[in-house]
């Protein structure tokens, strides 16, 4: 937590106009591939450990603060079902305002297992979604577009409901790379204005 309160203290909304955000978020999960890699290779393991859980806690971290900092009555849950009954909706990302859900989040490290279906199965959480709470936004976010076609790109909701944030694979962006022209595709930072503009 005391990252937490450092990033916090230090942080301003200006941040959302950089991509300093998209930034950490893919150098975390540089390291965390990278830590996977050398664990793996040490123990003889046969499959690296699931990425996604490791993805949705670092998005969730970074709004977290943002939402901390504007303060605006916005609180952000990971897992968290949308109502207590049977078949609501567990997004990986909720946000809630007086205990109301204003957006959910799906979160994916890529769409390669399933690049023929995602936005069907995207569309109906959402008519889930809108069952419960007609004025919620859902959106979603994919690490990277390796592995995946990508959004194609005359989809006009690229941008303003679908992010990508990356055209590399985690394990290959490096520091002095990551402002080359093409790394970064979309900005967590838009989404998070997004979510901000649901208060």
């Amino acid at each position: 937590m005391n990252l937490y309160e450092e990033i916090k203290s230090n942080a301003s909304i200006l941040l959302l106009e950089e991509r300093d955000i998209t930034k950490a978020i893919l150098l975390r999960m540089k390291a965390y591939y990278d830590t996977q890699n050398k664990i793996k290779e040490f123990l003889n393991k046969r499959y690296l450990s699931a990425a996604s859980d490791f993805f949705v806690e670092t998005i969730v971290f970074y709004l977290k603060v943002i939402l901390d900092i504007e303060d605006i009555g916005l609180e952000v849950h990971s897992e968290r079902q949308i109502r207590q009954k049977k078949e609501a909706i567990r997004p990986d990302i909720s946000v809630w305002k007086n205990n109301k859900v204003v957006a959910i989040v799906e979160c994916k490290t890529q769409l390669g297992w399933n690049r023929n279906q995602w936005e069907e199965d995207f569309k109906k959480r959402e008519v889930k979604l809108k069952g419960e709470y007609p004025n919620a936004r859902a959106f979603l976010v994919v690490m990277t577009s390796k592995n995946w076609p990508g959004f194609p790109a005359d989809n006009k909701k690229v941008g303003e409901q679908y992010f990508t944030l990356s055209s590399i694979w985690p394990k290959n962006i490096s520091l002095d790379k990551i402002d080359d022209v093409g790394v970064i595709i979309n900005s967590i930072e838009d989404l998070f204005k997004k979510i901000i503009s649901c208060a």
